[in-house]
């Protein structure tokens, strides 16, 4: 490892930073609305689906990320609020189509844009990289395995493993004692300014918004990156 490094630990968010949550979601949601032939005994094509699911997933992890709900209300609950949305009579609805989307999801590899290409480089540096993620313990495994990213990273830590959920201190904390790093020798890299840059900046470590659409804000990330490898040019 380089003497010069000032950030030798890199901690990335995994969904939508570097797994390429909307495409692997978009897959899966259009497979499941053939296989359960929705437009045919319901009427509505994909792109509603897909839409309908996207605000309300969205929702419900906002919920999550603040305390307000679980983790089964997630699972149990967004299905049955697309269909009711959608219209679909309660007695018509798949009652395993959860599962099923949950067993199909992280099996699907792509991820964002040069992910792989800065990996590579960064491996080849010395950093040594982690990931924060807020998302669900089995899920997170599973879906690292498929895209072939836990051969890049030394350590994962969700908010069941430590009990707390970024935006918390507690999470980037416990992350930092796992692997005996201190806040200013720490960089986090994300795409949510409350739970990624807010989080890490509430804990003292410096962050990279990662903000593919260019999306306004009122927040001040240490740095901020429109391309993953845009980081090459100061790391």
């Amino acid at each position: 490892m380089s003497s010069f490094m000032r950030y030798p630990h890199l901690f990335f968010d995994l969904d939508h930073t570097l797994w390429d949550f909307e495409r692997n979601s978009r897959d899966t949601l259009t497979e499941l609305h053939g296989d359960f032939q929705f437009e045919e005994r319901f009427g509505f094509d994909a792109h509603t689906f897909l839409q309908t699911f996207e605000r309300i997933n969205h929702g419900l992890w906002a919920q999550y990320n603040v305390g307000q709900i679980g983790r089964e209300e997630i699972r149990k609950q967004r299905f049955r609020r697309v269909f009711h949305a959608l219209e679909v009579p309660e007695a018509s609805q798949p009652q395993d189509l959860g599962e099923v989307y949950l067993s199909r999801c992280p099996l699907k590899p792509h991820c964002m844009p040069h992910t792989y290409e800065l990996l590579e480089y960064l491996k080849g540096k010395g950093y040594r990289l982690h990931i924060i993620t807020n998302g669900f313990a089995d899920v997170q495994a599973i879906k690292m395995e498929s895209a072939k990213l836990n051969l890049y990273f030394e350590s994962v830590v969700t908010s069941e493993t430590c009990g707390h959920k970024k935006p918390s201190p507690g999470i980037f904390e416990y992350a930092l004692g796992q692997v005996g790093a201190e806040t200013k020798e720490s960089l986090m890299i994300g795409d949510n300014l409350d739970t990624d840059i807010a989080g890490a900046a509430a804990a003292q470590i410096d962050q990279v918004f990662y903000n593919p659409e260019a999306k306004s804000h009122q927040h001040s990330p240490t740095h901020e990156v429109k391309s993953l490898l845009e980081l090459q040019d100061f790391l």
